[in-house]
C-alpha cells in the first residue's frame, strides 16, 4: 500500500512541476512579447524624412522642403509637413506591424511647387500598416504596397 502511495504521490509531484514549468515558459512569451511591442514602438516613434513616394526616390528644388513625419505615440497623434504646408492628426490605431491615422488637417500655403506635396497627401490617406527596419520607416497602403519611404531623421 505504502508503495502505491509513494508512486501516486511521485506522480502528482512531476505533473505539478511540468504544469508549474509550462506557465512559467508561458509567462515568459508573453512578456518577451510585451517587451518586443514596445522596442518596436519606441522605434516607430520618432521624426522620419521622406526619401521616396512609390519606390521613386523625390529630387528637391531649391523651392521645396523635404517632407517630414513626426510619431507621437505617447500622444497617438502624428505632425509633419508635406514640403510646404504643416499637418497633424490623430492615431486611431498602432500594433507591431498596422498603423491607422484619423483625418489628415493641414495648413494651405501656396507654394510654388506642388508635385511632392501633393502626392506625399495622398498617399499618407493610403496608410494601412508600416514596417521600421535598418533605421527605414515604410508606409504601406491596404494592399500592401510600399507607398511612402522615409529616413529616420536623428
Amino acid at each position: 500500500m505504502s508503495t502505491k502511495k509513494a508512486i501516486f504521490s511521485t506522480c502528482v509531484l512531476t505533473s505539478l512541476i511540468f504544469g508549474l514549468s509550462a506557465c512559467a515558459l508561458q509567462d515568459s512569451y508573453y512578456k518577451n512579447n510585451d517587451l518586443n511591442r514596445t522596442a518596436h514602438k519606441v522605434m516607430l516613434n520618432d521624426i522620419w524624412l521622406l526619401e521616396g513616394i512609390r519606390g521613386e526616390t523625390i529630387t528637391l528644388t531649391s523651392d521645396t522642403e523635404r517632407p517630414r513625419l513626426e510619431i507621437q505615440l505617447a500622444n497617438m497623434r502624428i505632425v509633419g509637413t508635406d514640403g510646404c504646408n504643416s499637418y497633424f492628426a490623430s492615431i486611431h490605431f498602432v500594433d507591431e506591424e498596422k498603423i491607422q491615422f484619423g483625418p489628415i488637417a493641414s495648413t494651405r500655403r501656396y507654394c510654388a511647387e506642388m508635385a511632392i506635396s501633393d502626392s506625399f497627401n495622398l498617399q499618407m490617406n493610403q496608410i494601412k500598416m508600416y514596417q521600421v527596419e535598418n533605421l527605414k520607416l515604410r508606409l504601406f497602403n491596404e494592399s500592401g504596397d510600399e507607398v511612402l519611404q522615409f529616413q529616420k531623421a536623428d
